[in-house]
């Protein structure tokens, strides 16, 4: 994210998919994970904040921390701070710049340090039909009897088809942390918006099921199966980097691990934009 999501949310693929390998081992390694994150460095900056918060030094925070990977980068974390007000986004890609999602005015702000600017995506809807017909599927899974239980709760195994093709694998915890899922869910579909007015000037003939299902038409699918603890994109062109171990061998075009997660207070400074010029894309 950071420079390279700067990238990415103008570009039609803005994938957020997950490594899936056995249940067991997920829920494993989850559960075993220590949760303790201390948070980010205080940025100085013109202030986003909400009147909620303006005059604290701190705030309840949901830090949520991810392995990500894509063909051609390799593996690198991500960091999901969660309040009542905003989604925090940051990745140990590059450390100038993150995404800031203003939870109640449903804008993102992509900020570039290198740049020196703020790129804002206001929501708006999806109003153009889908170029290509998209056939929804899915499959429900079995979890290993012995998979241990988080917060209590059990884990599903599901697999999503676009027009008959696989198009992702997820293991999902319903019921786990609601909140962070309805924020995750919101910051996609204020992306989809804007990806589909980015569909309007890529032919029909150069869109693909997965892709368009995913990102613009049903960014919310997924996520209403709970919280997503593992995921794994399947690739669906044969331009991948050759070489790249995962996608060579796994066909594997996005994929994205929990690693841990807690609970805690986080500087209210962590929701300031900085003083750069604001490029609205919409």
């Amino acid at each position: 994210m950071r420079n390279k999501m700067f990238n990415k949310i103008t570009k039609i693929r803005c994938i957020i998919f997950i490594l899936i390998v056995t249940s067991t081992a997920l829920i494993n390694t989850v559960s075993a994970q220590e949760t303790a994150m201390s948070p980010e460095t205080a940025l100085s900056a013109q202030t986003a904040m909400s009147p909620k918060t303006a005059n604290k030094q701190n705030t309840e925070a949901t830090i949520i921390n991810f392995s990500e990977y894509q063909p051609g980068s390799g593996q690198y974390t991500v960091k999901m701070i969660i309040t009542d007000d905003y989604l925090r986004i940051d990745d140990s890609m590059n450390a100038k710049g993150f995404i800031l999602f203003d939870r109640h005015k449903k804008i993102i702000y992509s900020v570039s340090d290198d740049n020196q600017q703020i790129v804002q995506i206001n929501n708006q809807p999806v109003t153009i039909p889908s170029p290509v017909e998209l056939k929804l599927s899915e499959k429900k899974l079995p979890v290993p009897k012995d998979a241990p239980l988080i917060e209590g709760k059990s884990s599903e195994h599901h697999q999503f088809y676009v027009n008959e093709k696989l198009c992702y694998e997820m293991i999902s915890v319903p019921g786990l942390m609601p909140d962070a899922v309805t924020a995750m869910q919101n910051f996609k579909q204020v992306l989809a918006g804007q990806q589909a007015e980015t569909l309007r000037v890529i032919p029909a003939d150069l869109q693909e099921g997965c892709d368009l299902s995913q990102n613009t038409f049903y960014p919310k699918r997924y996520l209403q199966k709970g919280f997503p603890v593992m995921e794994k994109g399947l690739a669906q062109d044969q331009n991948l980097p050759e070489g790249d171990k995962l996608s060579a061998a796994d066909g594997i075009s996005y994929s994205r691990v929990l690693i841990n997660y807690t609970q805690e207070p986080v500087s209210v400074s962590l929701f300031k934009l900085p003083d750069y010029e604001t490029l609205p894309l919409n």
